[in-house]
């Protein structure tokens, strides 16, 4: 959830554009909370402990614990997770200490020969497009059922919200921020480490492993990474680990 308040949509789809949307569809999802905002009105208006902290809450309204007001709180809660302070923030910011050669030349090959700063941007290192950051992208990168096949997953991505060609098998393209934190990695969990992701794009996503995707948006040709470089990549991506230590 860090950053999440920084990102222009919620969803491996895109399909909501507002945190306090994104808390309505988790509560009423019948694979995640299998909810209702009624219902959660109701149990919250049964307990007089949230009642008396919607009251100071929401001072003005007419009925403080309501769908809106509900919303309103998660929303404005995880807009207060943010962190942007790991060690190449540091670096940026002016102690030149916080990144090794190996880490730096890992980062001008992040936005350079490997590419990975055309889709995840600098600062926030994802979709979301500068400079007004009003977007967020999603793009169609052939990820495989498995780390061994050469079949496309079967999950049709953005296709599911809207039916067009350029959708199917479009995910969002999220924040590599924490990223040795956060594995497995894929909308389907397939790669367990970050040396195979890397190995992944070097080889130009699904259509570089010899798959029929004629509306990938990731470049198919190969990067030619040497294991080095490949290296370098990763040692850098570890260092977008936070600390909220400042």
């Amino acid at each position: 959830m860090l950053n999440a308040g920084l990102q222009a949509a919620s969803f491996y789809d895109n399909r909501v554009n507002y945190l306090e949307d994104q808390a309505t569809d988790v509560i009423s999802s019948a694979d995640e909370m299998h909810g209702s905002m009624p219902t959660a009105v109701k149990r919250l208006k049964e307990n007089p402990a949230y009642v008396l902290k919607f009251n100071v809450a929401f001072p003005k309204s007419k009925e403080s614990v309501s769908d809106y007001n509900i919303r309103n709180a998660l929303g404005s809660y995880i807009r207060t997770l943010t962190s942007l302070n790991s060690p190449f923030d540091k670096y940026v910011r002016g102690d030149k200490t916080k990144l090794t050669k190996q880490e730096l030349n890992g980062f001008n090959l992040y936005m350079g020969k490997a590419k990975c700063g055309t889709c995840h941007f600098t600062p926030l290192f994802n979709g979301t497009v500068p400079p007004d950051f009003r977007v967020t992208e999603t793009e169609v990168i052939g990820v495989p059922l498995n780390a061994n096949s050469k079949e496309i997953d079967t999950d049709p991505g953005k296709y599911n919200l809207r039916k067009l060609t350029l959708y199917k098998n479009a995910f969002k393209t999220p924040t590599v921020r924490n990223i040795a934190l956060t594995a497995p990695y894929m909308h389907n969990g397939i790669y367990k480490t970050l040396e195979e992701v890397v190995d992944f794009y070097n080889e130009g996503g699904g259509v570089g492993l010899g798959m029929d995707i004629p509306n990938q948006t990731l470049p198919f040709d190969k990067l030619n990474l040497t294991d080095t470089e490949k290296k370098d990549i990763v040692a850098f991506l570890k260092k977008l680990t936070d600390n909220t230590k400042r």
